[in-house]
């Protein structure tokens, strides 16, 4: 295997933009309407459409919203992203909207399943803390292994752990960084929702503003992932996807 990194930190980031604002019609299209029903159905469960803006985020809500973002919006963005770039691949254009989230709604279940390994591992590494902090890295393309590989359960996983390594440093720099790129427009959009969120006193606004940043966000991480992962491939030598 290859000992040097798969992909300059720069040259990815540039290639995902490059991808994202040549196919933002596309990436829109395809996961606002993730985000909406996701967020929408959530926000009626939680009473946030109808109430007031809350001083404290009570700490079950809390912990409902994260499990609804990781357990269902990432891992459906993600599988539609990273089928929409193989078929891009090998069929020299990106499919339809329309069949990109259909394929990418079929992996929905085997990409949920690796997710909740996946933080299931990542949640007991926490408790001595450097195996959270490995495994999150390692593990981190579990859906793209599901996707692009019909890598399935553990073996998903497996073969994430199994890529990453050797690179483990440089992929985890490139994991931050695609989180940190969103990450700041994010919180400058949030800050502003809530702010007027606040001056007509509604918690509506703010799943407004969440379905906003997360539409234009998570995308641009999925492509990242997967350009990335791609690469990783590559460093391994595997054929070429299909």
């Amino acid at each position: 295997m290859n000992s040097q990194p798969p992909q300059r930190l720069g040259e990815l980031l540039s290639r995902a933009l490059a991808f994202y604002r040549a196919h933002l019609r596309f990436v829109v299209l395809v996961t606002l309407p993730v985000v909406a029903v996701v967020d929408i159905v959530l926000g009626i469960g939680l009473g946030e459409l109808t109430a007031g803006v809350h001083k404290k985020l009570p700490t079950a809500d809390g912990y409902i919203e994260f499990a609804a973002d990781e357990l269902v919006t990432v891992p459906i963005v993600t599988a539609i992203m990273a089928r929409a770039i193989v078929i891009e691949m090998c069929e020299g254009a990106l499919p339809s909207a329309r069949r990109a989230a259909a394929e990418g709604l079929e992996l929905f279940a085997p990409a949920l399943l690796v997710v909740i390994l996946y933080w299931v591992g990542v949640g007991l590494g926490s408790f001595l803390i450097l195996p959270a902090i490995l495994w999150f890295v390692s593990w981190y393309f579990a859906v793209q292994a599901v996707v692009i590989d019909r890598a399935r359960g553990f073996g998903a996983i497996l073969m994430s752990g199994a890529l990453v390594r050797g690179t483990w440093w440089h992929t985890a720099g490139v994991v931050i960084s695609l989180l940190l790129v969103t990450a700041i427009p994010g919180l400058i959009v949030t800050a502003a929702t809530e702010a007027l969120a606040l001056a007509v006193n509604s918690d509506a606004v703010i799943v407004a503003g969440t379905i906003l940043v997360f539409t234009f966000s998570l995308p641009f991480v999925a492509i990242g992932g997967t350009l990335y992962y791609l690469r990783l491939r590559e460093r391994a030598q595997m054929p070429a996807p299909r």
